[in-house]
């Protein structure tokens, strides 16, 4: 891996876990007590989540929190694997996201979650930046793979 990707993936990470970190900081500090309605299907709402994503395995955050840092792990071992630069940032955007959930889950012992979506239909579980920044990661990620295997056939 060449320097540059190098230095552009080490600034993603640290990017994902500034903006993550941040946005839970103003959260935490404006929105505690409150939800702010942005449109009739946002909001801000502040949630601490001691589980994973829909609240799944709740109050066992240390137990999760080696699992955050078993993912980085292994993350960074598949990211040698990775041939193109853009699949090398995906991992990292993904790598910054579960280490800014797992640095809540070490720190605070819960993840700050705030934004709500709430459709017509569905009311979809609180979540946060971190979060969003994994799934479109992996999405990409695994379509890139997927384009990958159909130009091999």
């Amino acid at each position: 891996m060449s320097n540059f990707t190098r230095c552009v993936c080490f600034a993603t990470v640290c990017l994902v876990v500034l903006i993550d970190q941040a946005t839970k900081i103003i959260v935490q500090t404006f929105v505690k007590n409150d939800v702010i309605r942005i449109n009739s299907f946002l909001s801000f709402v502040y949630s601490e989540n001691t589980g994973a994503a829909w609240s799944m395995f709740g109050g066992h955050s240390s137990i999760l929190a080696m699992f955050g840092v078993l993912s980085m792990a292994v993350l960074g071992l598949a990211h040698k694997q990775f041939k193109m630069t853009f699949q090398k940032v995906l991992g990292a955007m993904v790598f910054g996201g579960i280490l800014g959930n797992t640095l809540d889950r070490i720190f605070r012992g819960y993840v700050i979650d705030f934004i709500g979506v709430d459709l017509k239909f569905y009311h979809w579980p609180v979540f946060n930046i971190a979060d969003s920044v994994i799934c479109m990661g992996v999405v990409i990620l695994l379509f890139t793979f997927r384009q990958k295997v159909q130009k091999a056939r």
